[in-house]
């Protein structure tokens, strides 16, 4: 009994529990609602982190798990369903004509909201335990640059920053290469592009990766996964490659900057995609070797200056403190040393925060050890410039570079180094070693400048000149002091030397007590003139240039020279040698170099003591020397000799002189021969300008030619500037009475000049040539043929033949009374390079373009008024004292003129028009294009206008009118000059 009364107890009790379970659910039905909302937000949250959690995960390049992926599937799906739940229970269904609640309704809707609190309380619980409790804060954007100092707004940067961002932002650029000197300010222009692209969320990610001068894959690729937050889970390198290529496929866009890069980086041994593979990857390096950029394949290659003077000065003052209230003295010293500092920008920044707030000693003992190439103190936290710099040197893959960078260091500062000067001393040094031909050795020192150039060490400059910067020649000078190879270049005060291991000197003032043992380069410019007692001490010695710096010429005793029996290369200038017998003791001579000397007839040469010598000579250069006799037949027995240069020689070298003929008669070069410079009489030819530091590979100036001469033939056809006058028997072209139209040479001529011979009368005749291809005057250039008295024409042919003048730009006529035309019409269509055309005192003159009746008549496109395409390239035409001109162009040829900038003409009385017809025209269509300009006067008048159709010349009145086409041509320079 008692058994069943519990059980009934019991029974009851859950019932009334249950039913008051069931009786709360109307009256907390708000209390629901906003359970059900709060609820709602810990799931939100909850979700986003743990997908956050998987995000990162995939960044890790990891894979999350089953349970995980379905329980964020579950909590999108229960977000649905709350908001689905709560838009229900806001319904607020009612009944009994709206005056009482639903109350069925909201039992059932409460049950819904009760049960999903207690189920999302337990799901949230679960999904909190994928989510970490903590993880590595991502960096903000712009973190770096509070680090780094804020770049000085220069002009000389400006369009570098410009260049570097433009190539950043354009899509269709992969790879950027920013190269410069070492300490210019890369790594610094390449943060501001970072902040700026930052700032305009240009990528997804930026990354900044520091290289050096040392590859570690290891730390790279570290670096690049510690910028993306990334933990690679494998140790092997190729490993972590394949893992950050994968990360780094995951960002949409991004720019990967690899600051100061040595050499060519194997972007996939490392894990960088390459574009091909990621289209949205953009990588930005720096380095100081444009042969970096070459090799990494870089689309833009851009190039940072150094500073100017007044930006460097405008530096010095900002990191040296200096304001208006600081002293003059001090200013002026700062002046003086940011001056020294060249512009360059890490050792303005170094120097000026060393000496900011010391006093003006400290700046004095500066300025005194960067005038002397001596290092200043750097204090610790700068960047030093010297090791910086000598980085570059460290970094040089050749020990050629290496000996050539040291050697540029001896030349004076700030000297523009021609390239012709340093290559030649570079060889006689053995800077390239022993090389098989003197040609071969210049290739090799000039592969070694190219080196230094793209290095940044070397600075080119224009017209074959490079430069040292003073800070990188002041490395130079330590580099080589710490290599116990001293080097030392005064030009104005005494030589003073600490040890005596000088290898290379370049000075003024010799010391008398100086030890040579280890001397292998002497530059001396003197006034002394007794030697013996220096050259005895210089065993060593392989390169000697000796200037006379006194007035005149001055006498040396080649005595002093005997002595030195290691001589490679020797220079004299202005010496007069008594004879050449110090030749024969130099056994390792290869080039001899005489400037401005007064020599001994060459025959001296002929004992055969001196020709065992002469032998190893592989360049000889006589440039404007006086010599007792003018036979040159000895240099036919140095069977080495490779270059050979006698320039303006001082003698007489009109046609038919003594001089010329005992040097025709004498003169013979041996077979080894591959450069050459013989120039005699250029005062004859007013085009010449010989370029003592740049020679061109092969000139012949030649006031007498003598066809039947085959030494002189054949050095004109090997030519690449030749210069003729006066040729003799009875040749009346260039090709074929001189040189045969195939095989007869001139093919690498780029300059020619023809004056003085009055039996020429074309430059070349292929009248009975059948071939349609000709070879000569291929590579022409410039063009000048002056004072031929029956010229007439500038080609003879029967047929069209292409080949001849087909790069010519520039081409002039002058003197020439019986040419009546210059050009058919089919010749004149072979000169599309043509872009400067100079006609001067052809008295017969009538038309620049004329008919040949052996080719005009199967030519209609030029007999008809069709536009016809001549000269279109050309851009200046100058007409002077041609006084039976009729016309300068055709009109069907100029709407083809489109490059035309310039056409003046002079003293010109019977010309009617600039622009004539080839056939009469009544074609009334031109008129209504015409406009008419009017100018007044009897002298030369500029204006700038269209090119003129048409012109018509009232010389009686002084007055003339110019009826134009202004809309074929804008901004065309007209000079007319009209006597009254």
């Amino acid at each position: 009994m008692e058994c069943l009364l519990g059980f009934a107890s019991s029974v009851s009790r859950d019932l009334v529990c249950g039913a008051l379970n069931q009786l709360r659910y109307p009256c907390d039905f708000n209390n629901f609602v906003k359970k059900l909302e709060e609820e709602e937000r810990d799931l939100i949250v909850t979700k986003d982190n743990v997908q956050k959690f998987v995000t990162n995960a995939k960044k890790q390049t990891r894979k999350t798990s089953e349970v995980v992926d379905k329980w964020l599937q579950d909590a999108i799906n229960n977000v649905d369903n709350v908001n689905q739940l709560l838009k229900e229970a806001k319904a607020k269904k009612i009944c009994c004509f709206g005056h009482c609640p639903n109350w069925i309704w909201q039992y059932r809707v409460e049950k819904k909201l009760a049960n999903k609190n207690v189920y999302l309380e337990k799901f949230i619980a679960e999904g909190r335990k994928y989510v970490p409790f903590d993880r590595i804060a991502t960096l903000p954007s712009g973190t770096l640059h509070i680090l780094t100092e804020k770049c000085m707004n220069f002009e000389s940067r400006q369009s570098t920053y410009e260049k570097l961002l433009e190539a950043v932002k354009n899509n269709d650029v992969a790879m950027i290469g920013l190269y410069g000197m070492g300490g210019c300010g890369k790594t610094t222009l390449a943060m501001e592009v970072m902040k700026l692209v930052e700032a305009e969320h240009c990528f997804e990610k930026v990354l900044f990766v520091p290289i050096s001068s040392t590859v570690e894959v290891r730390r790279i690729q570290e670096k690049i996964a510690s910028s993306l937050q990334y933990t690679f889970p494998e140790t092997e390198v190729m490993e972590r490659a394949q893992r950050l290529c994968l990360r780094l496929n995951q960002e949409k866009n991004i720019l990967i900057i690899l600051d100061d890069v040595w050499e060519k980086l194997d972007f996939g041994g490392i894990g960088i995609p390459s574009s091909e593979h990621h289209t949205g990857c953009k990588i930005l390096i720096t380095t100081r070797s444009e042969e970096v950029c070459t090799s990494m394949d870089c689309q833009r290659k851009i190039y940072l200056p150094i500073l100017t003077d007044e930006e460097a000065w405008t530096l010095f003052q900002n990191k040296a403190l200096i304001s208006k209230n600081t002293p003059d003295t001090l200013k002026n010293l700062g002046r003086l040393i940011s001056n020294e500092c060249k512009g360059l920008p890490v050792a303005i920044a170094a120097v000026a925060s060393s000496l900011k707030g010391k006093v003006e000693t400290i700046w004095n003992v500066a300025l005194n050890k960067l005038r002397s190439s001596k290092p200043i103190n750097i204090e610790r936290g700068l960047i030093d410039p010297y090791k910086c710099l000598q980085l570059s040197y460290d970094n040089l893959d050749t020990k050629e570079a290496k000996s050539l960078f040291l050697f540029c260091s001896v030349f004076p500062e700030d000297c523009e180094i021609p390239i012709e000067v340093l290559t030649r001393y570079a060889i006689g040094l053995g800077v390239v070693g022993e090389a098989h031909s003197y040609e071969e050795a210049r290739s090799e020192v000039v592969a070694a400048k190219i080196k230094l150039v793209s290095s940044c060490l070397l600075l080119d400059e224009e017209d074959e000149y490079v430069k040292m910067h003073d800070i990188v020649r002041d490395v130079a000078h330590l580099i080589a002091k710490k290599e116990n190879k001293i080097i030392k270049c005064e030009e104005e005060k005494d030589v003073t030397i600490e040890q005596n291991s000088v290898r290379y000197l370049w000075c003024v003032k010799f010391p008398i007590d100086l030890d040579c043992s280890n001397l292998e380069f002497l530059f001396l410019k003197t006034k002394l003139e007794e030697f013996n007692g220096i050259f005895k001490r210089m065993r060593m010695l392989k390169v000697l240039i000796l200037v006379n710096d006194k007035d005149g010429i001055t006498p040396l005793s080649t005595m002093c020279l005997k002595t030195l029996t290691n001589l490679r290369y020797l220079g004299i200038s202005g010496y007069e040698l008594s004879d050449f017998s110090f030749v024969s003791h130099m056994k390792k001579l290869q080039s001899l170099s005489m400037n401005g000397c007064s020599l001994p007839s060459f025959p001296e040469l002929q004992t055969d003591v001196a020709i065992t010598q002469v032998t190893t000579l592989k360049l000889l250069q006589l440039y404007k020397c006086e010599m007792k006799g003018k036979n040159f037949e000895v240099i036919k027995r140095t069977p080495l000799l490779e270059e050979l240069y006698i320039v303006d020689i001082e003698g007489e070298w009109d046609s038919n002189s003594e001089d010329n003929i005992e040097f025709f008669n004498t003169f013979s070069v041996p077979k080894t021969l591959q450069r050459y410079a013989i120039v005699l009489g250029s005062n004859n030819f007013g085009d010449y300008n010989y370029n003592y530091f740049h020679p061109p590979p092969r000139t012949l100036l030649l006031n007498h030619f003598d066809k039947s001469n085959e030494v002189i033939k054949g050095l004109a056809k090997k030519a690449t500037y030749l210069f003729v006058a006066n040729i003799q028997r009875g040749a009346k072209n260039i090709i074929p009475d001189i040189f045969q139209i195939e095989g007869g040479g001139l093919d690498e001529l780029s300059k020619f000049e023809i004056c003085n011979s009055e039996e020429i009368e074309c430059l070349i005749d292929t009248s009975n040539h059948l071939s349609t291809v000709v070879s000569p005057f291929s590579k022409l250039y410039k063009l000048r043929m002056v004072n031929l008295k029956n010229l007439r024409a500038l080609w003879h042919f029967s047929q069209p033949i292409s080949g001849p003048f087909e790069n010519l730009e520039k081409l002039y006529f002058s003197d020439c009374p019986q040419l009546t035309s210059l050009f058919t019409y089919v010749v004149a269509r072979s000169l599309v390079q043509l872009k400067v055309l100079k006609i001067s005192t052809c008295d017969e003159l009538k038309h620049i373009l004329g008919d040949d009746d052996k080719t005009e008549k199967s030519q209609g496109e030029f007999t008809t008024r069709q536009p016809v395409q001549i000269f279109q390239n050309l851009q200046k035409v100058e007409i002077h004292s041609c006084r039976e001109l009729k016309h300068i162009f055709s009109t069907n040829i100029v709407k083809g003129l489109t490059q035309l900038k310039m056409l003046k003409i002079e003293n010109c009385d019977m010309l009617d028009q600039i622009i004539g017809d080839i056939a009469p025209s009544t074609d009334q269509d031109n008129k209504e294009e015409l406009d008419e300009i009017t100018e007044e006067g009897k002298h030369s008048h500029l204006y700038s206008t269209s090119i003129p159709s048409t012109a018509v010349v009232n010389h009686s009145s002084g007055t003339f009118f110019l009826f134009a086409f202004l809309s074929m041509f804008k901004h065309v320079l007209v000079s007319l000059h009209v006597a009254a």
